[in-house]
C-alpha cells in the first residue's frame, strides 16, 4: 500500500532576460508552449532532494547527458 508523502515538484528552466518580470513571462511562455509532453518536471521526497527524478508526459526520463 503506498503512505501519503510530501513531495517537492519543480520546473526549472535556463532564461536569459533583461530583468525579472521578463524573465517570468519567458517562462510562462515556454510552459504553455512546450506543455507537459516536453517539459520535464522534477519530483522528490520532501527532505530528499537527491532522490530526484525527471518526468515527461507522467513517465520516468532520464536527462543525464553523461549517460548518451
Amino acid at each position: 500500500m503506498n503512505e501519503i508523502r510530501d513531495w517537492q515538484v519543480s520546473v526549472a528552466l535556463p532564461i536569459e532576460a533583461s530583468g525579472y518580470s521578463e524573465a517570468v513571462a519567458q517562462f510562462w511562455e515556454y510552459v504553455r508552449t512546450l506543455g507537459p509532453e516536453e517539459l520535464p518536471a522534477f519530483v522528490a521526497p520532501s527532505g530528499h532532494e537527491l532522490d530526484m527524478k525527471a518526468y515527461v508526459a507522467g513517465a520516468e526520463t532520464d536527462l543525464d547527458p553523461e549517460e548518451d
